[in-house]
C-alpha cells in the first residue's frame, strides 16, 4: 500500500471539491460535528500562519478514466471549515480577536491571498483497500498517548471558558509557570497549567471546597455557557501580587508545588479580593482584609512553612497538623480547611511560630 507525504494548498482543495473530486464523508468519517467555536479556532490559526494537523487522504486512481478521487480518511471536520469559510459559510467571532466579524469576502485581497495558500500537509493512501486504512488507523492510535482530564475537558468543551482558561494559562507561563518553575514544560504540555488555572478560578467562584477533577470537570460544565469575565481580573490581581512579591523567595520549595501554591493563591485571594467561605467553617475562613505593608516576614513564615512541608521528620507540634495535611491528599477539604488557615497566618504575622 503506497504511501506519499504531500503538501497542498487550500486553493487545491477547494479546485478538488468544485471538481467533484474530493470526498468529504465516506464510510469510515463521521458526519461534521464541530462546534462553531472549534471551526472559528482553526480559521483563526489558519489566518495567523500556525500549523496545523496533517490530513490523511485515500487517494484512488482509474486508470481508465485517468482521473483520481481523493477521499478524507482523516481531517473531514478541519476541511468542512475550510470551505465553509472559502465559500462565505462561516463568519468569524470574537473568538478570533481582531478577526472578528469578517468572513472570506471581506478579507482584504492579501489575507485572501494568504489563505488560499496556505499550505496543508496530506499523507495520501494510494489506491488502499479499507482493511488497510483500518490497520493503518490501529497502529497510528497504538503510539497515541492516553488523554489526560485536563486534555479531554479541553477537547469536550468549546464555550467561552475553556477558551479564557486557555488564555489565561498561557498568559502566566513566563512570568510564573516558567520563571518561578511551578511546572515543567512537560507537564504544560500535558495542560496542567489550565488545570491549575481553573483549580484557582473554582476558588474565586466558590471558596475554599474538596478538590479533584471532578470538580474541575464540574466547573466546565458550569461556566461553559455563561461566565463572569472579572473572575479572570480578579485572578491577574493575586497572580501579579504573587509573581511580583512573593515567589522569587520560594523557587524550588514545596510551596510552589501546584497542590500547595494553590493553598498560598487561595489565602491572598481571600484577603486581596475577597472569596465566597466554600466548605471551610467560619473560623477556618476567617482572615484580614489587607496584607501588611512589609512583606518580609511573610517570606520568612513562608519559607518556614517550606521547610516543614519538605520535613521527614514530624515538626514541633504548632505546626504537626499543617505538617500531616500537606502529606496527605492534599485535594481533600480535611487537607486544605487546615493549610488554608496557616497560609493566611504565615502572610499577616510578624512571627508564625509565636
Amino acid at each position: 500500500m503506497p504511501s506519499l507525504l504531500e503538501q497542498y494548498r487550500i486553493a487545491d482543495f477547494l479546485d478538488w471539491k468544485k471538481e467533484k473530486r474530493l470526498e468529504l464523508n465516506p464510510d469510515f468519517q463521521r458526519g461534521s460535528v464541530w462546534s462553531p467555536g472549534a471551526r472559528i479556532f482553526l480559521i483563526d490559526t489558519i489566518l495567523r500562519r500556525l500549523p496545523i494537523p496533517k490530513v490523511y487522504i485515500r487517494t484512488r486512481i482509474n486508470v481508465t478514466t485517468k482521473k483520481s478521487i481523493r477521499e478524507v480518511v482523516d481531517g473531514q471536520q478541519r476541511l468542512r471549515a475550510i470551505i465553509d469559510f472559502a465559500e462565505d459559510k462561516l463568519v468569524l467571532s470574537k473568538r478570533a480577536g481582531e478577526f472578528k466579524g469578517l468572513r472570506y469576502s471581506t478579507l482584504d485581497p492579501k489575507m485572501q491571498e494568504a489563505f488560499l495558500g496556505y499550505p496543508i500537509a496530506v499523507d495520501q493512501l494510494v489506491n488502499a483497500e479499507d482493511d488497510d486504512v483500518l490497520e493503518v488507523f490501529a497502529r497510528l492510535n497504538s503510539y497515541t498517548v492516553t488523554l489526560n482530564p485536563a486534555e479531554k475537558r479541553h477537547a469536550k468543551y468549546q464555550g467561552d471558558f475553556k477558551w479564557a482558561i486557555r488564555a489565561s494559562s498561557r498568559r502566566w507561563a513566563k512570568p510564573l509557570w516558567e520563571q518561578y518553575k511551578v511546572l515543567t514544560v512537560r507537564e504544560r504540555v500535558r495542560m496542567q497549567d489550565d488545570s491549575l488555572t481553573a483549580e484557582m478560578i473554582g476558588v474565586l467562584l466558590h471558596g475554599v471546597t474538596d478538590g479533584g477533577q471532578d470538580k474541575i470537570n464540574k466547573l466546565y460544565s458550569e461556566c461553559d455557557a455563561k461566565f463572569e469575565s472579572s473572575l479572570f481580573t480578579k485572578l491577574d490581581v493575586v497572580l501579579k501580587f504573587l509573581a511580583d512579591k512573593l515567589a522569587a523567595d520560594l523557587v524550588g520549595t514545596p510551596v510552589l508545588r501546584p497542590a500547595h501554591l494553590l493553598m498560598l493563591f487561595s489565602a491572598l485571594a481571600a484577603i486581596l479580593e475577597g472569596i465566597p467561605i466554600g466548605d471551610l467553617t467560619p473560623a477556618e475562613a476567617k482572615h484580614p482584609k489587607q496584607l501588611p505593608k512589609n512583606l518580609d516576614h511573610a517570606r520568612n513564615n513562608l519559607m518556614l512553612l517550606a521547610s516543614i512541608i519538605d520535613s521527614d521528620a514530624e515538626p514541633p507540634r504548632k505546626f504537626l497538623e499543617f505538617w500531616k495535611a500537606s502529606r496527605a491528599t492534599t485535594q481533600r477539604i480535611a487537607s486544605r480547611r487546615v493549610r488554608f488557615p496557616m497560609y493566611v497566618r504565615a502572610l499577616t504575622v510578624d512571627d508564625i511560630e509565636k
